[in-house]
């Protein structure tokens, strides 16, 4: 078989044949701290599940160890989990330095002649290990899963040629993912400065502006009453802590979740928030920007903002702000869930600006937020252009 995308100086001069890992590669597993002996001017980095968290493809130094004792991977081994529930994420790593490696980890050490690493990288990512681990019990992948693993190979030119091309690919990704993470602590500082009123904006003729006021919630919210009676609206959502407001049938493809009686569900319409009241702490809240109206389950509590007094930008992103988780965690009910009441939630109090300011403070966060969601949508696309690459260069 013949994968569908292939460079055109190399394919009618490059045979693919197919082989098993175990034939290309030798398998290592590694090895329990208490082998090695630990310095703080090791030169042998230690490497746990956890580090292949803090990277998207070549693993980073953390603790470093003097003894190797022969349990040691060299530069450019492919690395990964082999039991436990992070085998279902697909870490697959590359080490950038001769390394030693936890007992949960795995390596195969490329036979340089037959494979090329990045290659046999990119493979294994395709692959999805999860795919062939036993997962009867705790997840796991031990040789037996790997060595039979069928891969196709063309000549080593190629593969080093498919190899650099997915790599500017992963490059690229790298650093998307860089400056979505730099938007994202950018606009993370530049909040705590303007809602600590370290950072205050003027007005268009250069005059401050007055003083801030502080109230309660209570004086600024008013609470969503209103049901679906005769059930007249028949989109459900639900209220995620990644994406606001979610359809239900998006978040729960395989089953469903609302009752076939939605008329006692809130009804759901633009400038509206909702926060599921043991979940905020996680970020469970969302603001209703669309036209599109939705209903949600009671279980989730609903208010809108008085925009006489409050823009409602300016709010959603005060609910982000240090001085209100601060308040929030010291307002939780419930002994075994955090859980903030509607009540509870109104006896918080907000300090903010005149409305004019606040407008300025939302459209400039805005603006923000629109370059890290263009980021990420970059980020996503990029992502999804390189499984299509997966899927056509190798079989």
């Amino acid at each position: 078989m013949q994968p569908r995308l292939r460079f055109k100086t190399l394919s009618s001069e490059s045979k693919i044949f197919e082989t098993n890992i175990g034939d290309v590669a030798t398998i290592r597993s590694g090895s329990s701290p208490s082998n090695f002996i630990l310095r703080d001017s090791g030169l042998f980095p230690f490497l746990k599940v956890e580090e292949l968290n803090n990277c998207q493809k070549y693993q980073q130094v953390s603790r470093n160890y003097t003894d190797k004792n022969k349990g040691s991977v060299p530069k450019n081994s492919i690395i990964f989990p082999k039991r436990g529930a992070a085998i279902m994420t697909n870490k697959v790593r590359i080490t950038s330095q001769e390394s030693l490696l936890d007992s949960n980890l795995m390596a195969l050490i490329p036979i340089t002649e037959k494979v090329n690493y990045e290659y046999l990288y990119q493979f294994l990512v395709k692959e999805e290990l999860h795919r062939i681990a036993d997962t009867s019990s705790i997840p796991q992948i031990n040789n037996k899963h790997i060595e039979p693993l069928k891969i196709t190979l063309p000549s080593l030119i190629e593969q080093g040629k498919i190899a650099s091309f997915l790599s500017a690919v992963d490059e690229k990704i790298s650093q998307l993912t860089k400056k979505h993470e730099l938007l994202t602590q950018y606009k993370k500082g530049v909040m705590q400065k303007i809602f600590s009123q370290e950072l205050r904006f003027k007005a268009n003729d250069g005059a401050g502006y007055p003083d801030w006021e502080e109230v309660i919630l209570d004086n600024i919210l008013d609470k969503n009453s209103l049901k679906n009676k005769g059930r007249k609206h028949k989109l459900v959502q639900s209220v995620s802590n990644k994406y606001g407001f979610i359809n239900q049938d998006e978040l729960f493809e395989d089953r469903r979740i609302a009752s076939k009686d939605t008329s006692n569900y809130y009804v759901i319409g633009k400038n509206c928030f909702a926060y599921n009241p043991s979940r905020i702490d996680v970020g469970s809240l969302a603001y209703k920007s669309d036209e599109l109206i939705s209903v949600i389950s009671p279980l989730y509590i609903s208010f809108y903002a008085k925009r006489e007094i409050i823009n409602d930008y300016f709010l959603l992103n005060w609910f982000s702000s240090e001085e209100f988780t601060s308040q929030m965690n010291s307002s939780f009910e419930g002994s075994v869930r955090n859980t903030l009441s509607y009540e509870s939630l109104t006896k918080i109090s907000i300090t903010y600006p005149c409305l004019t300011e606040q407008t300025k403070i939302a459209s400039f966060l805005s603006a923000i937020d629109d370059k890290i969601q263009n980021t990420q949508a970059q980020l996503e696309s990029t992502k999804q252009y390189k499984q299509g690459l997966l899927q056509q260069m190798f079989v």
